[in-house]
């Protein structure tokens, strides 16, 4: 007789890992399942950096396993931990080292003795029976293979597991289904800071920043938009950015850059994430060439690094008990079902043109995510976290970043847990119990708990 495991989480990414690592601490066996070779996803297979955000102002609103994942890295050198964010879009910014972070999942993962990982593999299909989920089918180089579970958490990002299911879901905006645009991240070593630092303080005019920061000791570039200008004129630019966009690393002479940007595509259709790669990639070349030529510091700059996959802000959203709205991120909502607090305003990439839009009501960004965003409607064992969450377009623009789906993963992993030692379905369980494992164990599941 095959094993059945407690719970199977499909999607080993930021918010499937502290999934499976809180389900594992509370004496649940776990199967967690990805297509990488290797934990992370997105921060670690498309370098989606730095991590955004622990803080509402100076009190910190993500803790628990997610800080934990910070500890480790800053054991290994691997991150410069929370600082002030230089471009004021947010109270702090966590700079990390993509590489060094897949070593601290791996070191997680391995010292974790209820979870199995199963990492090269693909779902392929589910087994359902009286509105639940039986077992999954995945497939990978060694075939096809069955797995059983009680539980079942979709932490693809994309709601895989979900759609396979018929739950139901949306897709981009309302009024013409376009999504986000994607991008692919790539890093330019041998840049003069000093050089970029020097020209960004004395044009403060031409950049978005925050001016209580010292740009010379962490760089963070929103802003060239006169230069940007002039290289769209000269026919140097001609890719849908209006702004330079790069982050410094935590290694000298080093920057993250997020300028390429891909539209009109669906990162849930394979012929547009190939067509996405290629133009992704020529793009850097691109924009390589632009920031050498024009922005000052970069003449010599070499290309360190390209991800290994052009990252995808926005996919499947699922329709769940509770939807997350635009109006509940700009009014800073409180909920008394809230499992996750979130700090980051709506952060929009024109799905169709140029513009990066931040829509907030004041400065800091502070608002709780209740539990029902990641119940769906029908199929009563399964949860769905990250970014695939139940959120209008313009709320997932706020709730997709890193540390938001570190806090929901962690939720999910509890939840599921009560759901299988209680058993109940997930859309049954007492909510304040799971409010206090939560704040029990670390984490933030609501303001008032801050």
């Amino acid at each position: 007789m095959k094993k059945v495991y407690d719970i199977i989480v499909v999607g080993a990414g930021s918010s499937g890992t502290n999934a499976a690592v809180c389900a594992a601490r509370r004496g649940m066996s776990v199967l967690l399942i990805d297509k990488n070779g290797y934990p992370g996803g997105t921060n670690t297979s498309a370098m989606v950096a730095p991590l955004m955000t622990f803080h509402a102002g100076d009190k910190q609103v993500v803790r628990g396993i997610a800080q934990e994942i910070v500890d480790r890295l800053a054991a290994r050198g691997g991150t410069l931990g929370h600082i002030p964010d230089p471009i004021g879009m947010v109270s702090t910014i966590t700079p990390i080292d993509s590489e060094l972070l897949k070593l601290v999942y791996f070191e997680m993962l391995s010292t974790e003795p209820n979870i199995t990982v199963l990492l090269h593999t693909f779902l392929e299909s589910v087994e359902l029976e009286n509105g639940q989920i039986q077992a999954v089918r995945v497939l990978n180089k060694s075939g096809k293979a069955t797995y059983k579970g009680k539980v079942f958490i979709d932490a693809t990002g994309d709601a895989d597991l979900a759609a396979l299911c018929d739950v139901e879901f949306m897709l981009g905006r309302k009024h013409d289904g376009m999504a986000q645009p994607m991008s692919l991240m790539f890093s330019l070593n041998n840049v003069d800071l000093e050089k970029t630092t020097k020209y960004v303080l004395e044009n403060p005019e031409q950049f978005i920043l925050n001016m209580d920061c010292d740009l010379r000791k962490y760089l963070a570039v929103s802003g060239f938009f006169s230069l940007v200008a002039q290289a769209k004129e000269n026919g140097d630019f001609p890719l849908p950015r209006d702004r330079v966009l790069f982050f410094q690393s935590v290694h000298p002479g080093e920057v993250l850059v997020n300028m390429t940007r891909v539209t009109r595509l669906s990162g849930v259709n394979a012929k547009d994430l190939t067509a996405a790669e290629f133009e992704a990639h020529k793009q850097v070349g691109i924009v390589t060439a632009f920031l050498k030529k024009y922005i000052p510091g970069f003449a010599a700059a070499q290309l360190r690094s390209i991800a290994a996959m052009t990252g995808v802000r926005e996919s499947r959203r699922i329709l769940g008990m509770e939807t997350l709205t635009a109006e509940m991120v700009i009014n800073s909502a409180e909920c008394e079902n809230s499992v996750a607090v979130c700090a980051f305003p709506i952060d929009i990439h024109d799905p169709v043109g140029a513009e990066l839009n931040w829509i907030r009501k004041e400065r800091i960004c502070c608002y709780d995510i209740p539990y029902g965003v990641m119940v769906p409607k029908k199929i009563s064992n399964l949860l769905v976290t990250g970014r695939c969450i139940s959120a209008t377009h313009e709320a997932i623009a706020s709730a997709r970043i890193t540390a938001t789906a570190m806090a929901l993963g962690q939720a999910a992993g509890a939840a599921a847990s009560m759901a299988v030692a209680e058993k109940k379905a997930c859309s049954a369980i007492p909510v304040p119990k799971l409010q206090k494992l939560l704040a029990d164990e670390g984490a933030v599941p609501g303001k008032r708990w801050i």
